[in-house]
């Protein structure tokens, strides 16, 4: 493979393929809503120990180079928006050097910092301090999902720590639904999978699931999202994994099922109601391309569940069922025919007013609350000695969704946060909704899962967050 060079000059050998294409429909959906409301989305690290500013910098150039949608800006062609190349010393990735302190604060308003389409789609931030600092990538969610935005944060960090990677200039990748299985099948096929999925969803709609009480999923005028960070310690982290294990279910679908029943106990009357939860789940295992985590890309399908709850609902017989219904979701291929509420023949021009129809079309989901996790991801320490001690990310909920929790486990712990506009919901209750969505956590990995739940409870009972809670 060609090594690197000095930042002033590239390898006469090494050719970059560019980005031209057009988006697909989850990109081109994700384009058109960013148009309405900001989509950003940031992964960010805790790392302790020295980073210097030229090994920052050779490894920026190295990623940019590596990854061809680094090296793009958004255009829109004959009526269509596309990919179009840039070349890196044209929009270089440069690190944005801010101090550390209050960088929670300003990592959070990067989720409203527009891109406006322009070259390099990510920002790097690096927050300094002494013998500390924060390093946060910040994407266009139309070039990446959590797991390859995590993936880059961390080669950039191993670059700059000293590791001598070799560098993996990768060609450019087709979108989501060009990468599609049912792109193998015939039109009679593909088309009778496409109707037997829309009339599950309607089926899933007419199970009429519950919102938040109160809650407005419209569109606003303004929009004031607010972070709520937490975590898990290890070892209450490590007794929640080995209890999923037991009750035949995942992370996920217990992360799904506290969150589900924190909204429930929002009702205020134990009650059976019908929930909705909506998981981004990562595609790259069902699509073909051989992707893998390390492709920079939208790779995820956005993938509504409705979920019946008894008058006291068991915590683990709805974690099993969030579980159950994605796994099959994804196993029948249908995961990504979400996005074809997108149409290339639309006869509005790729502006607001067809940006105001996709986001009318999405919001008839069956309404829900959001969760996304990128899973478990491992760092080594870095060659020079420092250390990545936390990484986690942050996505802004789109207006349908009451809350959004963001997920990963990194070293053991798990670290989440939950987002919220605070325009349609007031902090007393977002705190509220955490400090149950954490208490269910930690009943089910203590085995105390009776104690978590009490109908006479008006939710207003502290539950501790542990060292790591507090509102951003």
């Amino acid at each position: 493979m060609p090594t690197l060079s000095p930042p002033s000059r590239r390898p006469p050998a090494l050719t970059l393929a560019g980005m031209n294409r057009p988006l697909g429909p989850t990109e081109a959906i994700y384009y058109l809503l960013d148009q309405l409301y900001s989509l950003n989305f940031v992964v960010f690290a805790e790392v302790s120990g020295r980073l210097d500013a030229g090994g920052l910098e050779r490894a920026l150039q190295a990623v940019q180079v590596e990854q061809p949608l680094l090296r793009t800006h958004l255009a829109v062609v004959r009526g269509r928006a596309c990919f179009k190349a840039v070349a890196p010393e044209q929009a270089a990735l440069k690190a944005q050097v801010r101090p550390l302190r209050n960088w929670r604060a300003a990592v959070s308003a990067e989720l409203d910092a527009p891109f406006a389409g322009e070259a390099p789609l990510g920002r790097f931030l690096w927050f300094r301090g002494r013998g500390k600092a924060v390093v946060a990538m910040v994407f266009h969610h139309t070039i990446a999902d959590g797991k390859s935005g995590a993936n880059l944060l961390i080669e950039v960090l191993r670059r700059a720590g000293g590791e001598d990677i070799p560098l993996n200039v990768r060609q450019p990748h087709p979108s989501a639904q060009d990468l599609d299985l049912i792109q193998s099948k015939g039109v009679v096929e593909s088309s009778l999978q496409k109707l037997k999925y829309w009339f599950s969803q309607g089926q899933a709609a007419l199970k009429f699931p519950k919102q938040l009480p109160g809650y407005d999923m419209r569109l606003g005028d303004q929009r004031s999202i607010k972070v709520i960070p937490f975590s898990l310690a290890v070892e209450t982290a490590q007794a929640l994994l080995a209890a999923c294990r037991a009750h035949g279910t995942t992370v996920h679908g217990a992360l799904g099922a506290a969150q589900v029943l924190a909204l429930n106990a929002e009702f205020g009357s134990a009650q059976a109601r019908q929930l909705g939860l909506t998981s981004l789940a990562d595609l790259r295992g069902v699509l073909s391309g051989k992707l893998s985590a390390s492709d920079l890309g939208l790779y995820v399908a956005t993938i509504t569940t409705v979920h019946g709850l008894a008058a006291k609902p068991d915590f683990w017989h709805l974690a099993a069922d969030i579980r159950g219904q994605l796994q099959q979701v994804l196993t029948s291929g249908d995961a990504n025919l979400v996005h074809s509420v997108y149409r290339e023949d639309s006869l509005l021009p790729m502006g607001r007013n067809r940006a105001r129809l996709i986001q009318s079309s999405v919001a008839l989901a069956p309404p829900s609350s959001m969760l996304t996790n990128i899973g478990k991801v491992d760092t080594p320490d870095l060659r020079n000695g420092a250390r990545i001690q936390s990484l986690a990310f942050l996505v802004s909920p789109p207006p349908q969704h009451p809350v959004c929790v963001t997920a990963a486990s990194h070293g053991g712990r798990l670290h989440l946060n939950l987002l919220y506009d605070r325009v349609k919901l007031d902090d007393a209750q977002a705190q509220r909704i955490t400090n149950t969505l954490v208490g269910f956590l930690e009943a089910a990995a203590r085995g105390q899962l009776e104690s978590a739940w009490d109908p006479e409870n008006d939710g207003n009972d502290e539950v501790t967050v542990g060292s790591q809670g507090g509102r951003w």
